[in-house]
């Protein structure tokens, strides 16, 4: 079992939602959208448990943001390979718009250590990418997102009853654009309750779907469930709980 589809799922928790369910009420502000929180997931193959991931937000009162993941296998997989995936993006939240600063990546293996490091510069719109060894720049348009603050996008996006959303993402030196379509509404039942979700597929480079993903509105568009087809198996990621600042879970 290699590591890139942990990998993956955990990049893909960076992604989206869409169009909000009748009968929920709407938040009227992005600061009734997004809410610092910590959530659980369980990664799976098939019915093998392969890896827990840990989300957490905060956020300040002066618009500043700090996004964070950390996943890890366990199990089975634990025994055959030990991977710590740690990814974080941080900036600000200015006039309902996503504006990230710096994103951190980092691949702990038993025998080595991958880190990636992109720094925003807006005044020159241009983000700097740094990996072992090299260092390159490159210019980049307004809205411009990295693989993690994508998600914090799409939950404003949401909470504006926006139907359809893409995003150009700096990722490995390259633009390249994600875009996220609803393709139904179902009831998922996960260990941390059923809920009424928005069913989406995502779209890389207008390459053909391998990623669906369910969210739920009543937990302010958090994934509850994230589908992802790769050539060993499928994967999932569901959510086994999620507590918010105030306490609420």
């Amino acid at each position: 079992m290699n590591g890139r589809p942990v990998r993956s799922l955990l990049t893909l928790l960076l992604a989206t939602w869409l169009v909000p369910l009748p009968g929920i009420a709407q938040p009227a502000a992005s600061g009734q959208t997004i809410k610092p929180y910590s959530a659980e997931y369980r990664v799976s193959m098939g019915s093998l448990v392969i890896g827990r991931a840990n989300i957490t937000l905060r956020l300040s009162d002066d618009g500043q943001y700090s996004y964070r993941a950390y996943t890890a296998t366990v199990g089975l997989a634990a025994v055959f390979r030990k991977d710590e995936i740690t990814e974080q993006s941080e900036g600000r939240i200015v006039d309902d718009t996503i504006i990230p600063s710096r994103y951190l990546y980092t691949h702990k293996r038993p025998k080595r250590t991958r880190q990636v490091n992109l720094d925003f510069n807006w005044p020159a719109s241009r983000v700097a990418n740094q990996t072992a060894g090299s260092l390159w720049s490159m210019e980049i348009p307004k809205g411009t997102q990295d693989k993690f603050s994508q998600q914090l996008a799409l939950i404003l996006a949401l909470g504006r009853g926006d139907r359809a959303a893409e995003y150009q993402v700096a990722d490995g030196g390259l633009l390249k654009s994600y875009r996220y379509t609803e393709v139904n509404r179902e009831l998922i039942s996960t260990e941390s309750g059923e809920y009424q979700t928005i069913k989406l597929a995502r779209n890389k480079d207008d390459r053909p779907s391998r990623a669906t993903l369910w969210f739920a509105p009543e937990l302010n568009y958090l994934p509850v469930k994230i589908a992802k087809h790769e050539k060993d198996g499928d994967y999932v990621m569901e959510l086994i709980s999620v507590t918010w600042q105030d306490g609420e879970s």
